[in-house]
């Protein structure tokens, strides 16, 4: 710490100003063994974490250069200049080294042309079997639903939040979809009995959540568990809250399934007056509307403000700053939210997505009092899914996939031929060696016969 006596011109005259953080920086960027580590997740932790280390750096003599350039001379701005330099050189540093260990796991987990078809077709036959059981099991054993939709829950939203932190695309699992994934968890299996939250939970499930689909264009695409992952988190929530509401209708036997869904789902029991689960308007409204409020405070909070460095600095996506990126063609949502400008976009952004969440759930009152509209609502998200599936493999997939192909094919057949020509290479070495050596054994005999 210096003394009260010295000056900010005498402190930043000398040159080892910042020396202890270029000494920290350069353990990151030029030491091999610390950096370097063979657990490629810790490599990239230790990559993100220096340049994060960097990037706050990069901040600060930024923020200290504003503040007090009107108290220093200028050799002394010219100095904090260069250093800042040296930082944004560092920061470039890392950022390729990041960029080129992803490629280099890319390039690992592809390597192979056989490897990517079967990854595919393991990916594209639990698609399929997944299709098929689902609508079974509503047919026959409607029961069975709360549990089969929990199970996959685990499953794959763990797969999810794994590849996600590796793409560093966590914080996109804070969206209202997972969210409200998280209150029909909660519902089934903590809080059974709670009217409200069961009201919240199919209000948002049938409503914003399932229109999400048509909005985020999610394709039911059976090779891809990304694709599958984002389908099942945005139409099988809307499934188990349809098959609890219409359980007795959908039970072989109507009685057994009214008892079995009073028993296991109280806060779907009839009244004094009525054996109908009975949700109006205004409960519809009030409980989503609460519900949403409580995830965009929390969302606001933790993400938007705590996060807003990572998320400003590019280190990490969220849907917020994916949807308001800069693009040549701008969407409805970026235009709507920068209609008052970028100050206020943020503001403009939770607005929008509040009135959305509003117009979405008003068709659920109708959909929880009328059971073939709902039928017919859920049957046309999970085929819109289906639509947008078969334009990726018709217009995407099949131009990418045989490309990916192609490219692994071309990969391994430079990889043999470079092997042969090596080889080809060696035997003619060999060969002119062979030669070299019966002329000389000639030469020392014609000496001797002279």
């Amino acid at each position: 710490m210096s003394s009260p006596e010295q000056s900010p011109v005498d402190l930043l005259d000398h040159d080892d100003l910042f020396d202890h953080d270029y000494d920290v920086l350069d353990e990151w960027t030029n030491s091999a063994n610390t950096l370097l580590s063979e657990n490629d997740f810790d490599m990239i932790d230790r990559l993100s974490a220096a340049l994060d280390q960097v990037t706050h750096q990069l901040n600060d003599k930024q923020r200290d250069l504003l503040q007090k350039s009107s108290a220093w001379t200028h050799k002394t701005r010219e100095r904090l200049g260069q250093q800042t330099k040296k930082l944004e050189h560092r920061r470039a540093l890392l950022e390729q080294k990041l960029v080129r260990q992803y490629e280099s796991i890319h390039e690992r987990m592809n390597r192979d042309a056989k490897t990517v078809q079967l990854r595919d077709k393991i990916s594209f036959v639990f698609g399929v079997a997944n299709t098929s059981i689902s609508p079974a099991l509503v047919a026959r054993v409607p029961q069975w639903i709360p549990l089969y939709y929990t199970l996959q829950f685990i499953y794959l939203l763990t797969l999810r939040f794994v590849v996600y932190k590796y793409r560093r695309w966590h914080y996109f699992i804070f969206d209202l979809c997972y969210f409200v994934n998280v209150m029909a968890v909660l519902y089934l299996w903590v809080f059974p009995s709670s009217t409200y939250l069961f009201y919240a939970t199919f209000t948002l499930t049938s409503g914003p959540v399932a229109w999400a689909i048509v909005l985020w264009n999610n394709s039911l695409v059976f090779h891809s568990l990304d694709k599958v992952t984002s389908v099942f988190i945005h139409i099988f929530p809307p499934l188990v809250t349809y098959v609890i509401r219409w359980l007795p209708e959908l039970h072989p036997d109507t009685h057994t399934g009214a008892l079995y869904r009073d028993q296991h789902y109280p806060a779907l029991a009839g009244t004094t007056t009525t054996t109908t689960p009975v949700m109006s308007f205004r409960d519809c409204m009030v409980s989503s509307t609460i519900a949403y409020l409580i995830w965009q405070a929390l969302y606001f909070v933790f993400i938007m403000v705590k996060r807003r460095d990572k998320i400003e600095a590019g280190l990490r996506v969220t849907s917020y700053s994916w949807l308001l990126k800069d693009s040549a063609k701008k969407s409805f949502i970026q235009k709507a939210a920068f209609c008052f400008g970028p100050r206020y976009k943020s503001q403009m952004f939770m607005l929008l997505q509040l009135v959305y969440n509003i117009v979405a759930s008003i068709p659920t009152y109708f959909m929880f009092k009328h059971f073939w509209l709902h039928t017919l609502f859920l049957c046309a998200m999970f085929g819109a899914s289906v639509w947008n599936g078969a334009n990726y493999y018709i217009e995407v997939f099949s131009r990418r996939y045989l490309m990916e192909i192609e490219q692994a094919i071309s990969k391994k057949k430079d990889a043999e031929q470079q092997q042969q020509q090596k080889q080809q290479e060696q035997e003619l070495k060999n060969g002119d060696d062979h030669i070299q050596k019966p002329q000389q054994v000639t030469t020392n005999d014609d000496k001797k016969t002279d």
